[in-house]
């Protein structure tokens, strides 16, 4: 389904460059303007029948996203012994590629990740290295700031209330931290609806 969005959606790049260098007339071009005009209104059409989201309130504003490219949980082990799930949701910046503003939210365990609740923080008792438990993230470069979980604060809430093959559902929310000026704003009401891509 991705793999036809970016398709279609270089398709579209692709035609409005022939459009614009081809020499043709006022009237081919008005044309070629509709078509290009229509094909950009189906590409916004298909994102806004997609499904997914991630969104909660950050210092009480909403912030809701839901763009296809920048949505995604995976879950899965890496480290033997270790089990994690990362979720993704941004808005996406076509210039760059990049995203200037979202959401990241990791979860470590030494079980496989399931439905549940991850509403603690703390050291892999196992391991002797890394964190266990769930990890919330927020970033916005307007503000020029990344914000996290602080193990040495108060846990984040994190539940999973759905994981198939296919998607995931849950809620959470906590104070994230700049870790350098120790600035925090307070995520609440945040919940996921997402397409697993593994």
């Amino acid at each position: 389904m991705k793999e036809l969005k970016i398709i279609k959606t270089f398709i579209l790049f692709v035609l409005g460059f022939l459009i614009s260098c081809s020499g043709t007339s006022s009237e081919e071009k008005r044309q070629g303007n509709q078509d290009q005009d229509s094909m950009l209104a189906e590409v916004v059409n298909e994102q806004s029948d997609y499904p997914y989201y991630i969104r909660a309130k950050v210092d009480g504003q909403m912030r809701e996203f839901n763009n296809p490219d920048m949505l995604y949980i995976m879950v899965g082990s890496i480290v033997p012994g270790i089990f994690e799930a990362t979720i993704v949701g941004g808005a996406l910046n076509e210039e760059d590629n990049g995203s200037p503003e979202g959401f990241n939210i990791a979860i470590k365990d030494e079980e496989e990740i399931r439905v549940g609740s991850y509403d603690f923080l703390e050291p892999f008792e196992s391991t002797g290295y890394g964190l266990r438990g769930a990890s919330l993230g927020y970033y916005t470069k307007s503000a020029g700031k990344t914000y996290v979980s602080d193990v040495d604060e108060e846990d984040p809430m994190f539940e999973l209330t759905k994981l198939t093959q296919k998607e995931a559902k849950g809620r959470f929310s906590g104070r994230v931290y700049d870790m350098i000026t120790k600035e925090s704003v307070m995520i609440s009401e945040g919940e996921f609806y997402l397409e697993r891509i593994n």
